[in-house]
């Protein structure tokens, strides 16, 4: 266990989770630790991210909770993961990803889309259109509802700042008009101050800010970056890869244009 504070976004993160259960259950946080024998200072400080919890007083918690089995397992994992500074997650059809955890639980993420716009952001015609040509429409129509799951999910006061590349905008697979309201859609969550979206006219600097990543970041201002591949997704914490990734985003946004002269910036 750890001895002192921590400054790991997983453990911050399955806090997070674990407050957010407690507090759905309707029961206040000395109410929980009397019930299972915890002290409440040491509930706090798990729920807050100040300490680690051991996977069997985590296990006690999820179960008295009563969550389920799908939920659970994703948080034990996370808390395996939770003190490691990068790990690798095996991604699988049809199973949620820690991915979605930490997005339900960040204040802000930043992210970098060179190849095809977010799947938060996209409408229903832009999905049909991208993942048209792999899945059945009805497989399209659940991933829709599902996203649409993630989004009222996260932290009201989450703001989402995204970098798209040309070839997102201008996708080779999406008809004109569905581009058109793509962008329409884009601007009206940008006038609610909800998404900061900027057009990168071409990827510049080293091979690596063509691939895609995210970086997101957590209320007590610590970041957490996911690099996703086809069948993995890659998780960075430590402060040089942080440090690296927060560069290379400022260095695309410093070359961006707004959304707003997408036209010609495409």
């Amino acid at each position: 266990m750890t001895d002192g504070p921590s400054r790991c976004p997983g453990l911050y993160v399955l806090g997070c989770a674990l407050r957010e259960l407690r507090e759905s259950r309707g029961m206040s946080l000395r109410e929980l630790a009397g019930k299972l024998g915890f002290s409440p200072p040491s509930l706090s400080n798990w729920e807050t991210g100040e300490r680690s919890i051991e996977s069997g007083q985590l296990g006690w918690i999820l179960g008295y909770l009563r969550v389920s089995p799908a939920e659970r397992q994703l948080l034990m994992q996370l808390h395996r993961q939770s003190e490691r500074t990068s790990h690798v997650e095996i991604l699988t059809p049809g199973e949620p990803s820690l991915q979605g955890v930490y997005e339900r639980h960040a204040l802000h993420t930043f992210q970098w889309a060179p190849h095809v716009v977010p799947d938060l952001l996209q409408t229903s015609a832009y999905a049909h259109a991208v993942l048209g040509h792999v899945v059945q429409a009805d497989d399209v129509d659940q991933e829709i509802l599902t996203r649409q799951v993630r989004q009222l999910e996260r932290d009201r006061r989450h703001r989402h700042t995204v970098l798209l590349g040309a070839a997102a905008v201008n996708h080779e697979l999406v008809p004109p008009e569905v581009r058109h309201a793509q962008r329409d859609h884009i601007t009206a969550l940008a006038d609610r101050g909800l998404v900061k979206a900027g057009v990168v006219k071409e990827n510049l600097g080293s091979a690596g800010t063509t691939k895609p990543f995210v970086i997101y970041l957590t209320e007590n201002n610590v970041s957490t970056v996911v690099l996703p591949h086809e069948h993995t997704a890659v998780y960075l914490s430590d402060s040089v890869s942080v440090r690296r990734y927060w560069s290379t985003f400022t260095a695309l946004q410093e070359n961006s244009v707004g959304y707003g002269t997408l036209a010609d910036a495409c």
